[in-house]
């Protein structure tokens, strides 16, 4: 049986002897491809720390070399594997996936020319419109193509419930964002532009293009904001989900309460991308990368290391940690 000799080292700026210390994370990830150990000179005038390789046993015959190889390399594989895992996963928890539109509100109206500050009341739907064939709301005219340019011009006369189920939501939806609406429950607040529709705190983003709002006694499917240029106006949010877990977000304007359902869109202005529009990488992606780049040196410069620390003085290897 081969048996580990003992080991000893010094401390390379100044000879003296080195004791033993507890190893740091780094560290240990170099641990995983070789047998390493942090030590501290013992001469109060020097301070030196840093970490040596124990030397390996001899290789086996018949393939030692190759087997400490392969681990190497499963280790390498499973650590990117588990790196790509967690910078996934904080992608998919950073950017989720837009909310689905309504069936009947998925079609985008052809836009007809407005000039910015004025409204358009849309085109009236007609009798066999897949929107209006079954739609429940038959006290509101059901529009599409509008374009809202004079903020509080037409205030919705309708109730909330009206709306969204004229504009097709889940009724477990309309029920929640109904009861949100009647007890002042908000979900968040957002700033409308003719450009823009953003959650105040610039972490939410939604299509300019209304799916479907409520104005007058009228439901318009695809409204789009046109106000004049740097015009804000702003809405309460209120989000719900159905029992398939997808979510609807539906804006109430402080100025009008027309009734909006909205569509989120994916992307998040204040995470992965500069103002350049380039993709800039999160926190959690270059440290993944750091750490892989230094298990890959480690493995790569290990062996060197081990061949000259046999040339190093020497004193006595403490007690393993």
């Amino acid at each position: 049986m081969l048996t580990r000799p003992k080991h000893v080292h010094a401390c390379p700026e100044c000879g003296a002897a080195v004791s033993r210390v507890h190893r740091h994370l780094g560290d240990r990830l170099i641990g995983l491809f070789q047998s390493v150990h942090r030590y501290r000179c013992t001469n109060p005038g020097c301070g030196w720390e840093g970490i040596v390789s124990r030397p390996a046993l001899p290789a086996l015959a018949g393939g030692g070399s190759a087997t400490a190889w392969s681990a190497r390399l499963l280790w390498m594989t499973v650590g990117a594997a588990l790196a790509l895992a967690v910078v996934g996963g904080i992608r998919l928890h950073r950017n989720p996936g837009p909310a689905k539109a309504p069936l009947a509100a998925s079609e985008i109206a052809t836009e007809v020319p407005v000039p910015a500050g004025e409204s358009f009341d849309g085109l009236i739907l007609p009798d066999n419109d897949v929107r209006v064939a079954g739609n429940p709301s038959s006290d509101l005219s059901l529009r599409r193509g509008c374009a809202w340019g004079v903020p509080g011009r037409s205030p919705y006369q309708g109730t909330v419930a009206q709306a969204l189920t004229g504009a097709r939501l889940p009724q477990e939806v309309v029920h929640k964002i109904e009861a949100m609406v009647e007890r002042g429950v908000v979900s968040d607040r957002v700033e409308i532009t003719r450009d823009s529709i953003h959650t105040t705190s610039g972490k939410r983003r939604f299509d300019p293009t209304i799916v479907a709002m409520g104005f007058g006694n009228n439901l318009c499917f695809g409204t789009r904001v046109n106000f004049h240029p740097g015009h804000v106006e702003r809405a309460d949010l209120y989000d719900a989900t159905d029992a398939a877990g997808t979510n609807f977000a539906v804006m109430v304007p402080y100025v009008c309460g027309n009734v909006s359902v909205l569509a989120e869109r994916a992307e998040r202005p204040d995470s992965g991308t500069n103002g350049n529009g380039r993709t800039v990488p999160e926190p959690g992606t270059v440290w993944s990368v750091a750490m892989a780049l230094a298990a890959l040196a480690a493995a790569t410069q290990l062996p060197h290391r081990r061949r000259s620390s046999g040339r190093q003085d020497r004193c006595e290897d403490a007690p393993e940690s």
